[in-house]
């Protein structure tokens, strides 16, 4: 397999240590040497320490593993807390293992609860040296030594210490025969390098070649919090590492809940690879996965090779098996194939290739399937040859030039709602195919797009494309008096391919008039296309001072529109709008901005803040101009919330520009740490009206449409709460004081500890009955909410309307269990959209989570919602080895992603 991580990597160069042992001989108990290599490269060069000189401090032999993980000695000296022998778990401390119990309240504190301790590094002579290589020493010392001059052997005896900069070997009898330049290392062995431990029976170093044999090896990775053995050990003379016999776990001492085992390992260091044959997963000592052949990376280098596979089911392809695999083809690009096989489908093959250059970056994607599930064969634009390709780019030509490609195609609309990708592209019901190009200057941005859609859907009408568009946005420099000047521009051409006739459902039915195309239920203007111009300079004089502000502004907005209509569209006008191949649009925009800022310092529960007041007033003026016979490309309303106050158009887009005479007035209060965090902020604020609004969208007459004749405006409130780092609250509520009824509204209230991120706790409530949108069988706008008409097999009460509560949770009930759950429930159609439950077991090694979900699946079988939206179930397992990854169900970890906000948090900052 490959992985980004290596699963482990043993080093052996402190090995290299014992070739100074014995150089020459030594009589002296605890004798201090100091070794350099010699200057032909041969060998090396030893002298006792003379007196002339203070010697080195010796190395300090490990003791037994402290009951702090502090990284140096002085911190742990200050934590330890004894423990009494009785309490002290001393059975796997040769691992560095050091119990729960023995460890300080700190260390305690930074582990998770579900693991019973922790591995120790303890302190050492040499742990944190940072010392060049070339100008380290080598330390050794031992019981007692001695040299056989005429045979060019040499040994140590009890208590043998080796010292060079990180890295030690430790063990009760070394010797070193000059004539075969071999080192032997014999009974207790230890060796370690910083995050490392090495145990073995017996240790062989050939010093002039480097190969080493180490048998009956047991082997920690402290940072990884690892372990694992071997029955030997070699390194070739080539520098690679066979392991035989060999095991890997994450599992803590006495407990291998799940390990690895591999008959022959090879490591090859210089290369960043290990292979591996003959390997078995064993849970509990079963063997549950076996491979004869794996090859993975063992270091951050890239390396070519299979990906964890995952095993998933669902309704809509059956049991679905991906086993990726990872080309690495150069350092600035790469590949990844994903053969996933479908039983209910056949074989889809999907790959992706990224590159990156110095000003480039993007992939390409593609897949393709021959599907051999014939279910949609009677559907309208259907097709069992399903393919997809992909291709995004982004670059600087220069440094001011810049291009982008976003574009998408698919066989069939239906290709994403059968389908997924692991290529990580928008999947909505609309597929961008766009070029962009822009020139950066340095009063003004230029742009240049071509954007036009694939379609995702059937059930929706057919965007316009913008073919193309462009644009021109800057401001003028060296205004005098403190003016501002800037200028909008805008050149962009709309049109679209309609679709006309009846759709054909997943049954072959037809021709009837709920099975009509959307598109072609279209009329009057809404079948335009044509071209639009506009130009919108504007000038400000912003007054600004510590205690406020004043800006005055005017704008000019010009439009011109050169348009075609069908025979269908002339033929279906709306009786109060015409058809106008050439007309334009000339309005101008008067606003008066100000604000006021007041602050004190104050104090709440002892804690000092800075309060502040800040009031506000807005302006605005705005000509009325019959817009009625201009048709609507790509303009919608804005809802109404606080931020709306004090926007000079309440439409998005260019089509429409509302009218306006109108004085909005707003107050916000907050509360400011010292440290500058906002912990609570209070909006308030509601709009004047002098005039009725009469721009409107096609369709709508704000004569029947009472908040366009009212007086005042909704009153807007916002609120942000932020307690402590713990939960936070938000809210939002838009109440209208002529009807006494709440226009929209929100509340949101999250929990998430920042000592335990596992404690999470999401509810909230979201309400809107005022939302403006185009009806598509009609071609109108309303505030309707249903769909469909009354009495009709496809009306659907509510169907636009907001009025949903969603709970979630993820809260740990002891130190391994976790309970899981969410509902999303909607009260306008009085149904629950999703909701699951269920929970999650996690060890120091491995995590299991079960989720028993109901959702309402959307298929388009239809172009009746009523027959898309039908309820599915399933049962979602997970299962986690840490240190190997996701081994089965990663369609959980998007649900919860999606479904549970923090989750993300939570899984990336828990321990």
């Amino acid at each position: 397999m490959a992985y980004r991580s290596p699963p482990f990597a043993l080093r052996f160069p402190l090995l290299l240590a014992g070739s100074v042992l014995l150089a020459q001989p030594m009589t002296t108990l605890a004798q201090q040497v100091d070794c350099r290599a010699s200057a032909d490269g041969q060998g090396w060069d030893c002298s006792p320490h003379t007196a002339t000189s203070p010697l080195p401090p010796r190395p300090q032999r490990p003791t037994a593993a402290p009951q702090d993980a502090a990284p140096t000695a002085t911190e742990t000296a200050n934590t330890r807390q004894p423990a009494t022998p009785a309490a002290a778990d001393t059975a796997y401390r040769h691992l560095d293992w050091v119990s729960r119990e023995e460890l300080s309240p700190d260390m305690q504190a930074r582990i998770a609860p579900y693991c019973g301790g922790t591995y120790v590094e303890p302190p050492r002579s040499g742990r944190d040296d940072t010392t060049a290589p070339d100008q380290l020493t080598v330390f050794a010392e031992a019981d007692t030594g001695q040299f056989a001059q005429s045979q060019d052997v040499g040994e140590l005896t009890g208590n043998v210490l080796l010292n060079r900069g990180q890295l030690q070997a430790e063990s009760q009898q070394a010797s070193f025969d000059r004539t075969s330049n071999r080192i032997t290392l014999s009974e207790e062995v230890r060796l370690r390098d910083r995050g490392m431990l090495l145990l073995a029976d017996r240790a062989e170093l050939e010093t002039d070649t480097g190969a080493t044999r180490v048998e009956g090896a047991e082997y920690v990775l402290h940072a990884q919090h690892a372990r694992g053995t071997a029955a030997r050990i070699d390194r070739r003379e080539d520098a690679v590492i066979l392991l035989n016999d060999a095991t890997y776990t994450t599992c803590e001492p006495g407990n291998n809940a799940w390990a690895l085992h591999g008959k022959e390992v090879e490591l090859n260091q210089e290369e960043g690879w290990g292979q591996a044959r003959n390997v078995t997963l064993r849970v509990k000592d079963f063997p549950v996965f076996y491979t004869p052949y794996i090859r993975f990376p063992i270091d951050d280098r890239r390396q070519s090779g299979f990906l964890v596979p995952s095993i998933s089911a669902s309704s809509n392809s059956g049991s679905e098996l991906t086993v990726p695999y990872y080309f690495n083809l150069a350092p600035n690009y790469d590949a990844t194939l994903y053969p996933q096989l479908l039983s209910d489908r056949g074989l889809l093959m999907e790959g992706e290739f990224r590159y990156l250059t110095g000003r480039s970056e993007g992939q390409f994607a593609a897949a393709a399937l021959d599907d051999r599930e014939k279910e949609r064969k009677e559907q309208s634009k259907y097709r069992s040859e399903r393919w997809m390709y992909s291709w995004q780019h982004q670059t600087d030509i220069t440094p001011r030039l810049l291009a982008s490609v976003d574009y998408t195609d698919i066989s069939d609309p239906y290709y994403f709602q059968d389908l997924s990708t692991n290529t990580g592209i928008n999947t909505g019901s609309f597929l961008d195919q766009r070029g962009n190009l822009s020139w950066r200057g340095n009063n003004f941005i230029a742009g240049l797009n071509l954007h036009a859609y694939e379609r995702a859907t059937v059930t929706d009408i057919t965007p316009y494309d913008r073919l193309p568009q462009v644009t021109l946005d800057g401001a003028v420099p060296g205004m005098p008096f403190g003016l501002k000047a800037s200028y909008g521009s805008e050149y962009v051409r709309f049109e679209r391919n309609l679709m006309s006739g009846f759709f054909t459902d997943r049954d072959g039915n037809t021709g009837t008039p709920d099975q009509r195309w959307y598109d072609d239920r279209l009329t009057g203007l809404t079948r335009a296309e044509g071209e639009r111009v506009h130009i919108e300079p504007a000038i400000s004089l912003p007054l600004r001072a510590e205690w406020g502000y004043v800006t005055p502004s005017v704008k000019f907005a010009y439009t011109r529109y050169d348009l075609s209509l069908d025979g269908q569209g002339r033929s279906t006008l709306l009786p109060d709008e015409r058809y106008q191949s050439s007309q334009d649009r000339s309005i101008p925009i008067f606003s008066l901005d100000s604000g006021l800022y007041f602050d004190r310092q104050t104090e709440l529960f002892d804690q000092g803040y800075t309060q502040t007041l800040e009031p506000r007033l807005f302006y605005l003026y705005v000509p009325e101009k019959d817009q009625r016979d201009i048709p609507i490309f790509d303009t919608g309303e804005i809802g109404f919330s606080y931020a709306s106050l004090w926007r000079d158009n309440r439409f998005s887009g260019k089509d429409r520009i509302g009218d306006a005479n109108q004085l909005s007035f707003g107050l916000t209060n907050r509360w400011i740490q010292e440290n500058g965090i906002e912990r609570q902020r209070v909006s308030i604020g509601q709009a004047l009206y002098f005039s009725d609004r009469k721009v409107q969208l096609r369709g709508i007459d704000y004569r029947n449409r009472a908040t366009e004749q009212s007086s005042v405006s909704p009153l807007a409130l916002q609120y942000q709460l932020r307690f402590n780092q713990d939960w936070r609250l938000n809210a939002e509520l838009n109440w209208d004081t002529d009807q006494r009824t709440t226009r929209s509204g929100s509340i949101a209230w999250r929990y998430q500890s920042a000592e335990d991120p596992r404690k999470i706790v999401n509810l909230a409530y979201r309400y809107r009955k005022d939302r403006l949108r185009f009806d598509r069988e009609s071609g109108v706008w309303t505030f309707n909410p249903d769909f469909g008409t009354p009495g009709t097999d496809s009306y659907i009460a509510n169907y636009y309307k907001t009025d949903q509560h969603d709970v979630s949770f993820m809260w740990p009930v002891g130190n391994n269990w976790s309970l899981i759950g969410r509902w999303l429930r909607d009260y306008g159609r009085n149904q629950t959209v999703d909701a699951f439950g269920g929970f999650e077991y996690e060890s120091c090694c491995w995590k299991f989570r079960v989720i028993n979900r109901y959702w309402i699946d959307y298929d388009e079988t239809s172009l009746n919602p009523r027959q898309n939206d039908q309820p599915d179930r399933g049962i979602f397992l997970q299962v986690v080895f840490k240190g190997l990854g996701n081994m089965t169900g990663s369609n959980v970890e998007t649900l919860l992603t999606d479904g549970i906000p923090g989750y993300r948090e939570r899984d990336n900052n828990a321990f």
